[in-house]
C-alpha cells in the first residue's frame, strides 16, 4: 500500500464511492483523483445518478460512467483493484450508506482508500472484510509512526520551494499547483508536486496528512517531504492548507510555512468570497494586504515573495472572470490568473524569473 512516509506510486485502477455526494466540492477527493493523477479510473459509484457521466456531474473525467453500485461494475466487466472512497463529509466519518458498498469491495477483495478522520482499519466488521477478501484499507490521514521535529532544514534548500497559500480554504490551492506542476513539465522543467492532503497524496502516492499530524511535528513532516526531493528537480511546489486568516486552520498553514521555508508563495483567492469559510465575521481583506501578511510572517526566518496569485473563477461569466483578474493584478501588482480556465504560463514564468533572481 502507499505511505504517508516515503514515495511510492503504483498505478491502480480505480472504482470511486459517491453516494449522494456526485458534485464537484461534494465528491472534492474523486474529481483530483479523477483529473490529476496517472491512475485509471473506471466508474463512479452513485446510485442517485446512475446512467450519467462523470463530466456530466463532476465536471471532469470524461465519459467514466457513473452506475448504481458495485454488482454494475462487475456486470460492464470492469475490473478494479482499488476503491477511493470519493467525500471527506463535515465530521470526517464514513456516510451510512457506503458502509455497505465498502464491505462488498473489501469481499471481493478491492483494496479501499479512505481519507476519512475516521480510520477505516480500527472497525472491526471493515477490518474482518478485508481479512475475507484479501485486500487493504489505505486510511490516508493516518500518520506514520516517525514523526520529525522541524529542524528548519530548508532554510538552505538547493531548489527553488514555492508554497501555495490562500486567503481561505478549499479555494483550490492543490489544483493550481498541480496545474502549474504541468505546465513547468510542458516547457522542460522539473517541478515536483508535495502533498499535504489526502487527495494529493492519493494522485502522488506519497506525502503526509498535515491536518492529522499533532501539531509538534507538522513542520518536521513538511520538511522531511521537501528534502526527498530537494536538489532533484527545479522546483518544489508544496500543496497549501488552510490560510493564516482562518481561525480553525491556521495552524496547519503556519506549519506548512516553517516547514517548507519557501522562496515563493502564489496567493489563492476566490472572488466571490468577501469573509472566510464559516467564520463571517473575518472579512477577507485585500490581495495586497493578505501578501503583505504572509510575507511579514515569515521574513524573520526567510525572506519569502508572493510571486503571483491565483483567482479561482469557477462559475464566473468569462468577461467577469477576466475582470477580477485585472482588478487582482492590480492589487496584488504581480501576475494573476486562473489556472485552470486560462492556463498556467504566467505562473511559471514568474517562478523561473524569481529563480534566476535568487540564483536557483
Amino acid at each position: 500500500m502507499p505511505s504517508s512516509a516515503k514515495r511510492n506510486f503504483t498505478k491502480r485502477t480505480i472504482v470511486h464511492l459517491a453516494e449522494g455526494y456526485c458534485t464537484p466540492r461534494g465528491a472534492k477527493t474523486t474529481r483530483g483523483v479523477l483529473v490529476y493523477s496517472e491512475h485509471d479510473s473506471v466508474a463512479v459509484i452513485d446510485s442517485t445518478n446512475a446512467g450519467k457521466t462523470a463530466r456530466q456531474l463532476l465536471d471532469g473525467g470524461g465519459d467514466i460512467p457513473v452506475v448504481g453500485s458495485l454488482a454494475d461494475v462487475f456486470r460492464m466487466g470492469l475490473k478494479p483493484d482499488t476503491l477511493v472512497v470519493g467525500v471527506t463529509p463535515v465530521g470526517g466519518r464514513l456516510p451510512t450508506s457506503f458502509r455497505r458498498p465498502v464491505i462488498e469491495a473489501l469481499e471481493a477483495g478491492i483494496d479501499v482508500w479512505s481519507g476519512m478522520h475516521q480510520f477505516l482499519q480500527n472497525d472491526q466488521e471493515l477490518r474482518l472484510a478485508a481479512e475475507r477478501g484479501g485486500a487493504e484499507i489505505w486510511d490516508v490521514r493516518k500518520p506514520p509512526e516517525d514523526l520529525p521535529v522541524g529542524m528548519g532544514a530548508m532554510i538552505n534548500n538547493k531548489s527553488y520551494s514555492m508554497l501555495m497559500v490562500g486567503t481561505d480554504c478549499a479555494l483550490g490551492k492543490m489544483t493550481a499547483g498541480l496545474v502549474i506542476r504541468d505546465a513547468a513539465k510542458a516547457i522542460g522543467k522539473h517541478y515536483e508536486f508535495v502533498a499535504t492532503g489526502q487527495t494529493g497524496m492519493m494522485i502522488t502516492g506519497w506525502g503526509h496528512p498535515v491536518d492529522a499530524i499533532p501539531g509538534d511535528f507538522m513542520c518536521g513532516c513538511v520538511e522531511k517531504d521537501c528534502l526527498s526531493v530537494d536538489g532533484q528537480c527545479d522546483a518544489i511546489i508544496v500543496e497549501g492548507q488552510g490560510s493564516l486568516l482562518h481561525p480553525g486552520y491556521s495552524p496547519v498553514t503556519l506549519g506548512l510555512l516553517h516547514g517548507c521555508m519557501p522562496d515563493g508563495m502564489i496567493l489563492c483567492h476566490q472572488p466571490s468570497r468577501t469573509a472566510v469559510s464559516n467564520r463571517e465575521h473575518v472579512l477577507i481583506p485585500a490581495l495586497s494586504i493578505v501578501a503583505k501578511l504572509y510575507e511579514d510572517v515569515q521574513k524573520l526566518l526567510k525572506p519569502s515573495r508572493v510571486i503571483g496569485g491565483v483567482l479561482n473563477t469557477h462559475g464566473m461569466a468569462e468577461d467577469t472572470a477576466r475582470a477580477a483578474i485585472e482588478a487582482a493584478e492590480n492589487d496584488l501588482g504581480r501576475p494573476v490568473t486562473d489556472p485552470v480556465r486560462f492556463g498556467a504560463e504566467v505562473l511559471v514564468e514568474a517562478i523561473e524569473k524569481h529563480r534566476k533572481e535568487i540564483g536557483k
